[in-house]
């Protein structure tokens, strides 16, 4: 028996290297400055800038016909200094995607999401079907790729836009437990929920773990 189990451990070792490039989970958070602004009723005001955070937790697997899975939150949330109004606001997308290309220089995925936008101006919430789509480019050579995403589209009179671009640099690319990447970019998100309309947009800062 502790032959046998020897044997397994041996075995699941040597498979590893095989089996991470078949099963992974990235998980990252992002510091955001944003600019801010607000549409209601045909009414515009300019918000300060604010610093928010946001994630996202992906799963990507070998099986070609299940597609991939991520869950993304932004928050949104706003203040004008002048009259202390804070507006509470938020997107979270759940996301399923195919892995159209991957390769050593060029990564596509392309799938649907499901978006959940609140704010508490009018306690308004929407609930919308989505595109996505995210390509990466890897420069040959060095641990670095540039990065777009977006999810975009609706199904209803609500809409929504959330769209990114920036770099990414690997400190440990071929370790075979864990990959830390800093990232930097910029990203614009819109939200329309009946009268009322949300911009932000600026650069962000972050850290992203791929086990």
């Amino acid at each position: 028996m502790k032959k046998q189990i020897c044997a397994a451990v041996v075995a699941g070792v040597i498979s590893m290297p095989t089996m991470a490039d078949f099963l992974g989970v990235y998980a990252g958070v992002d510091y955001r400055t944003t600019a801010t602004s607000h549409t209601a009723n045909g009414y515009t005001g300019e918000f300060d800038d604010t610093n928010n955070f946001s994630g996202y937790l992906a799963f990507e697997h070998f099986m070609p016909l299940i597609p991939n899975a991520k869950l993304k939150y932004s928050d949104l949330s706003s203040e004008y200094s002048s009259d202390a109004t804070e507006i509470k606001s938020s997107a979270s997308n759940a996301i399923l995607y195919y892995e159209l290309l991957d390769n050593d220089l060029v990564e596509f995925d392309l799938g649907l999401a499901y978006t959940d936008l609140e704010t508490d101006y009018n306690n308004l919430s929407a609930t919308l079907g989505q595109g996505y789509a995210a390509a990466k480019l890897h420069i040959p050579g060095v641990p670095m790729h540039a990065f777009a995403e977006i999810i975009a589209g609706s199904i209803n009179d609500d809409n929504a836009t959330d769209a990114e671009m920036g770099v990414a640099y690997t400190f440990n690319p071929d370790s075979m437990l864990l990959n830390l990447s800093v990232r930097a970019g910029y990203r614009h998100q819109e939200a329309e929920i009946s009268n009322f309309k949300q911009e932000n947009k600026g650069l962000f800062a972050g850290l992203e773990a791929h086990f």
